[in-house]
């Protein structure tokens, strides 16, 4: 089993701090504050996510552990607060409560709130926003706007995902899979990055692959997703990179249904089961340890979207829970420094169907 030692091999492993939500909200708080009845307790920084679980061991749950983190060293107060649904307006509803409960940071961890902190933004000039892995938009006109208020951190997906295949091939594998959850720019550019590093990796093997490549005609339809993951396993995939958190854990279950391999992505998602192989990872704590950092010191990174991408180490492999058997420290070192130099590119956003793109060495079936 492959065990890194570098430092962006275990960037992104969670904090252990697993406290229930008004405890660790009031860590570092002070006695006075600790004293007083919870209602009126301020929380300085505010999590704000749709209904779905905060500690579901994916993303909003490595947004909370950042947060807790850095609010437990600062001694700052923090607290999340969910949506009753997902809709515009219940997300608007929980970025109100949260600034009513005395936010002076607001953390939107989830893309789909962009139109709502494109509003927010003007109505609170005086909060500072902050929008994970999406820029503030306008969900009528189409226009982007990020005021001075509001800093977006952007992860490469594509980057990601191309250690993602890569590595899938180095390890042996060479009938592939590819389930997005539906074909949003993000998950487009995970696809992309897994063709095109599964490419290189099978040129330097000497051996062709293909690609089962799909997205799921309903992601919230559980049941579905798991049948057309077993569906790909039985027509020959021996891995599958899965984008999207709505589809991760379906195909998981598929995987351990085929004794088959699987690749997550976003976060580490070696703890749900071992057949996930590695993940393909953002610095999500790295990200927002920046950014509040910025806030703690006066200096906040508001009006511009912060790339997070190779070159400074904001996207990776998970490599230190992970059971990849052939891939090399020299081979993943290589890989990575060709990113981060900017040798391979990958334009996701002038690409219509990644099913299109002319490939050697790979064939899509």
């Amino acid at each position: 089993m492959f065990r890194l030692t570098m430092k962006r091999a275990g960037m992104l492993v969670a904090c252990g701090v697993m406290a229930v939500a008004f405890a660790v909200a009031l860590s570092g708080c002070g006695s006075e504050e600790e004293a007083l009845p919870e209602e009126n307790v301020k929380y300085e920084i505010a999590l704000v996510t749709d209904d779905s679980l905060v500690m579901d061991g994916g993303h909003s749950e490595t947004v909370w552990n950042a947060i807790t983190e850095f609010g437990g060293t600062h001694g700052i107060s923090h607290k999340y607060y969910k949506a009753t649904e997902q809709t515009d307006a219940a997300f608007v509803d929980a970025i109100k409560a949260a600034i009513n409960k005395g936010a002076k940071v607001v953390i939107v961890d989830n893309s789909a709130m962009a139109n709502a902190v494109y509003k927010m933004q003007d109505v609170y000039p005086e909060i500072d926003f902050v929008l994970m892995d999406a820029a503030p938009y306008d969900a009528e006109s189409g226009e982007e706007l990020i005021t001075k208020n509001t800093a977006a951190a952007a992860f490469d997906s594509a980057q990601a995902g191309y250690l993602a295949g890569y590595a899938a091939v180095i390890d042996g594998s060479t009938e592939l899979g590819f389930i997005g959850q539906s074909e949003t720019p993000d998950v487009k550019a995970f696809g992309l990055g897994y063709v095109k590093g599964a490419e290189r990796a099978a040129g330097e093997i000497g051996t062709p692959v293909t690609m089962d490549y799909a997205y799921c005609e309903d992601s919230t339809d559980r049941q579905a997703v798991h049948k057309q993951a077993l569906d790909m396993y039985d027509n020959g995939a021996q891995v599958i990179f899965t984008a999207g958190s709505g589809v991760q854990d379906a195909v998981i279950e598929a995987a351990e249904a085929k004794d088959a391999k699987v690749i997550g992505s976003g976060t580490d998602q070696s703890g749900k089961s071992d057949r996930v192989i590695t993940s393909a990872i953002y610095d999500i704590r790295g990200a927002l340890k920046e950014i509040l950092g910025g806030y703690a010191d006066g200096e906040f990174p508001g009006g511009k979207v912060i790339q997070y991408n190779a070159r400074n180490e904001g996207i990776g492999l998970e490599l230190k829970h992970n059971s990849l058997s052939n891939l090399t420290q020299d081979q993943y070192d290589a890989v990575y420094e060709s990113l981060a130099k900017g040798e391979i590119q990958l334009d996701a956003e002038n690409v219509d169907s990644v099913k299109d793109i002319i490939t050697v060495n790979l064939t899509f079936k």
